[in-house]
């Protein structure tokens, strides 16, 4: 008998790995088909728990540009589509493994889209997240391994508001691929010049987290090919009050580069507080030393959000505003200002947010008179 290889692309075998777990999941146990909650997705190891997770999460999303306007059926940048394969296990009561393979699938992602442009595509539409794996010991903190979150990541996104999936400190994930317009023609894209400098991302990379000590935990990581950050974070609860921050210092000057990827060293950092009253308020700030010689000028952000959320009902209800302002981003003397209002109603029975928001973008530059975008956007994220 002949035997032939098959080689399979990674988004073919993602989707092959995909079918697998739901079919798996719609065999787990006799209960789930009586209503009963299922026992979960059997693992391939009887050593080693599995369990799958993610989301869905699409949009649609209206534009003007001030010289064109146009409706896009999108996924949403502030909170992709994604699927995670989540495995953990224990060696004993003080130390434990785990294991996760999280990828991203976007149709359409508004951080690609363009005016006149049926649907985005490119690499973003297919995405590794999370390639790691971590041991885990409780009095000596986590030890990671792999493609994930470096120390610094997530550290300009701290948020109490309910409206991440809306609106955040990431102000160009909702338009990022359109581009200002004047009499002129074509300017840069939103996400060009505007940026929350959140660390150096998710990267391979070895971490180390220290375990919580009196609500403060420090991380550091050592990145591919020469960069690396630290971040101390701190979160506690006290007289009605819950507060999140954290502050983060990166740098990727070692790392090797090709031409127009230039390099830097950032400080940056967030910080939220929610009261039990329903109000909250959410801040965040960067700013960026370039290596590159012929930039004079420090790329500087700021932003601020107020917000308010109730429970009751279907589930939780959150409205916020915010604006950020975004200096030299993209060239010096570049000035950018974002503000937004936004809506969000969790249906708790369904998994569901539902959400509605409108943003407005400006960009002054030197010897440009561009027009404002405004984006509108309206869609639902469901959680399995």
């Amino acid at each position: 008998m002949t035997t032939r290889s098959v080689r399979l692309t990674l988004p073919e075998l993602m989707t092959a790995m995909l079918a697998a777990a739901f079919v798996a999941l719609g065999h787990a146990s006799p209960a789930a088909a009586n209503g009963h909650e299922p026992e979960g997705v059997t693992s391939g190891n009887g050593n080693i728990k599995l369990s799958v997770s993610g989301q869905v999460n699409r949009g649609v999303l209206y534009v003007d540009d001030g010289a064109d306007e146009q409706f896009f059926h999108v996924d949403n940048d502030n909170s992709s589509t994604r699927v995670r394969f989540v495995g953990s296990g224990s060696f004993s009561d003080d130390i434990s493994v785990g294991t996760v393979v999280e990828v991203q699938f976007e149709s359409n992602s508004t951080a690609n889209i363009k005016m006149n442009q049926d649907s985005a595509t490119g690499d973003d539409n297919f995405t590794q997240r999370k390639l790691e794996l971590y041991f885990d010991h409780k009095r000596y903190g986590r030890l990671w391994l792999g493609q994930g979150d470096t120390a610094s990541n997530g550290t300009s996104e701290v948020d109490l508001s309910g409206t991440g999936v809306i609106g955040y400190s990431g102000v160009a994930d909702m338009a990022g691929g359109i581009e200002f317009q004047d009499t002129g023609g074509t300017g840069p894209s939103i996400g060009s010049t505007f940026s929350n400098m959140d660390g150096l991302s998710r990267d391979d990379r070895l971490r180390y987290d220290t375990p919580n000590l009196g609500g403060f935990k420090l991380s550091g990581s050592l990145i591919e090919n020469g960069a690396a950050d630290v971040a101390l974070r701190y979160n506690a609860a006290f007289g009605g009050f819950e507060l999140v921050s954290a502050l983060a210092y990166s740098s990727n000057s070692g790392r090797d580069k090709g031409p127009g990827d230039l390099g830097f060293s950032q400080i940056n950092g967030s910080v939220s507080v929610h009261h039990d009253s329903g109000f909250n308020v959410t801040a965040a700030a960067g700013q960026r030393d370039l290596d590159d010689l012929a930039r004079d000028e420090d790329p500087f952000f700021w932003y601020a959000k107020a917000g308010y959320k109730w429970g009751g009902g279907i589930g939780g209800t959150a409205i916020a505003f915010d604006y950020m302002q975004a200096d030299d981003i993209d060239e010096d003397n570049d000035e950018g200002v974002s503000y937004s209002v936004m809506l969000v109603q969790k249906i708790d029975k369904i998994a569901t947010d539902l959400y509605l928001g409108g943003r407005i973008y400006q960009l002054d530059r030197t010897d440009r008179n561009f027009d404002d975008v405004a984006a509108v956007m309206a869609g639902a994220r469901v959680k399995f």
